[in-house]
């Protein structure tokens, strides 16, 4: 097929391509393996900005939403949609996926408005041949318009971003993989993503709400007023732990800035966690009202239950930002 097909596709042959994919028996290993079509590629495509995939490791292992959502749909096992997905990254070397992959991964990664284009028509043909949100779920949030956001941003510093980037093509380059041009951009482009899906996964884990007072808009649209950082921070991550959601934790703006900046850290405790002021920020608190209606009472949560989030934060990374961004001497509690 031409990325044509893809880009260009109209609702009409979205249609003709669910009837076929709902006609399709289930998965088996007695069935010849059926190439993805247009519709489900795209899909695909459009994952990547709310889920960091990784394919491989057999059937029984979890797969983040949408993977198994769309694996029942599209009458696959999750791994091969996870393959489609990693696919599509426009990095050559990092899968095995054909030049068509290649090139539409780049394309989808570099016009974000094609994306939110191409998920309508083919969210729009689904509804128009019977696939409700049960079984086909809004996971990008545009269906019924909206343009494409790329979560988590403001995070990621430019020269910070440049550095990742020279240092896979290094790495590459001593590898003998393709080092061109275009494999940059795709490399800077799939990192933006990447954080993107990361941010997307951490206001998942903690209900699209603030860890620490509850701030939740309640929609589970974008663009939303929550951030999801890293724990530690992204440029002092490795790639691994810049995905992980064990390293993230979902906050309004203020509260999220007061983390961030080293004003207050977390103290792990056995079934939750406690909020540590750092001096600066308790004297606020006791000498200015308006300080005090953020970081206390209903303002701000002093015990956080770990009940809430299904992934947890990791004690490695909480260690690292009470030693690195707060600092270990500091003494106040907010329980106190």
């Amino acid at each position: 097929m031409s990325l044509s097909d893809y880009l260009d596709i109209t609702i009409a042959e979205a249609e003709r391509q669910w009837r076929e994919i709902l006609s399709r028996q289930e998965p088996s290993e007695n069935h010849p393996r059926i190439n993805h079509s247009p519709v489900e590629t795209l899909l695909a495509g459009a994952v990547r900005v709310v889920a960091n995939v990784r394919a491989g490791g057999g059937n029984s292992r979890t797969f983040p939403f949408p993977v198994p959502e769309l694996a029942r749909l599209f009458r696959r096992k999750p791994n091969g949609v996870a393959s489609k997905v990693q696919n599509l990254s426009g990095v050559p070397g990092r899968n095995r996926g054909a030049t068509t992959d290649i090139e539409l991964g780049r394309r989808l990664a570099a016009e974000p408005e094609r994306v939110a284009k191409t998920y309508r028509v083919v969210v729009t043909a689904a509804r128009n041949v019977g696939i409700g949100r049960d079984r086909l779920p809004d996971f990008l949030g545009l269906e019924h318009g909206g343009s494409m956001v790329l979560l988590g941003q403001e995070e990621i510093d430019e020269s910070d971003l440049q550095t990742a980037v020279e240092k896979e093509m290094r790495r590459r380059l001593l590898e003998n993989v393709e080092t061109d041009a275009a494999t940059e951009r795709a490399l800077m482009r799939m990192l933006r993503i990447g954080q993107s899906a990361f941010a997307s996964e951490v206001l998942r884990n903690y209900g699209d709400a603030c860890v620490f007072c509850g701030f939740t808009l309640g929609d589970g649209q974008r663009p939303t007023l929550l951030r999801a950082g890293h724990i530690k921070p992204w440029r002092d991550s490795n790639h691994q732990e810049r995905l992980d959601v064990a390293n993230g934790i979902a906050a309004c703006p203020t509260h999220d800035a007061a983390f961030d900046t080293g004003l207050m850290t977390l103290d792990s405790a056995a079934d939750h966690l406690v909020v540590r002021f750092a001096p600066r920020l308790a004297a606020a608190v006791g000498n200015n009202p308006a300080a005090a209606v953020q970081f206390t009472g209903h303002g701000l949560r002093r015990r956080i239950d770990l009940t809430l989030p299904a992934v947890p934060p990791e004690d490695r990374y909480l260690a690292w930002h009470r030693e690195r961004v707060f600092g270990e001497d500091q003494p106040s509690k907010a329980s106190q």
